[in-house]
């Protein structure tokens, strides 16, 4: 079961955060139960992601830990604003906010690609909020100017809006012989 919990972040934008864990038994969790005193987990999902990729981790975690798996800004159910700073430092600033209202620090922060980043620049930042890092498939680079320009370059030809889910399907690969999910199985390789 995951619990919605909602949060601020910079700049006023709502954020969704999804606690992981069976419901206590009598409903409501009481204030100061076993649950929140547990170690925390803060899971940050990818550019292309949402804290729903993280369910099932989170839900082993959950045995031993506070899980929570945050949609960052302009991801999953958080905020949308158009106007809103999409900015490195606006989802690290997110983040130690989420942190800081849930009450998870020192936590152990999970992060993939985007989040992967947000939770090494975390870290930095504020030490005192974290116990330890997991970093995935995150580039160094990530930062440099090279990188920024061949993101907003292959932005460009995205042929946005999309007409349909269909094209969207298409478009990031579904119909792809390489791509594999749970409509069909992957295609043979071949040797090179």
């Amino acid at each position: 079961m995951a619990r919605r919990i909602d949060v601020t972040g910079a700049d006023g934008v709502r954020l969704a955060a999804w606690e992981f864990g069976d419901p206590p038994k009598n409903g409501a969790e009481p204030a100061g139960s076993a649950a929140q005193h547990a170690p925390g987990v803060l899971l940050l999902h990818g550019l292309m992601g949402r804290a729903s990729h993280w369910a099932s981790t989170a839900r082993r975690l959950s045995a031993r830990y506070r899980a929570i798996a945050l949609d960052q800004r302009g991801h999953g159910r958080s905020d949308k604003p158009s106007q809103a700073a999409f900015t490195r430092g606006a989802y690290v600033d997110d983040a130690e906010a989420a942190l800081e209202q849930l009450g998870l620090g020192p936590t152990v922060l999970v992060g993939h690609a985007m989040g992967a980043l947000t939770a090494w620049q975390l870290a930095a930042r504020r030490p005192d909020l974290v116990r330890g890092l997991i970093i995935c498939d995150m580039r160094a680079s990530a930062l440099g100017a090279a990188s920024q320009r061949e993101w907003a370059e292959w932005f460009t030809t995205w042929p946005v809006p999309f007409a349909t889910l269909a094209d969207v399907r298409k478009w990031f690969g579904e119909d792809d012989p390489g791509w594999s999910g749970p409509t069909r199985p992957a295609a043979p390789s071949t040797p090179r």
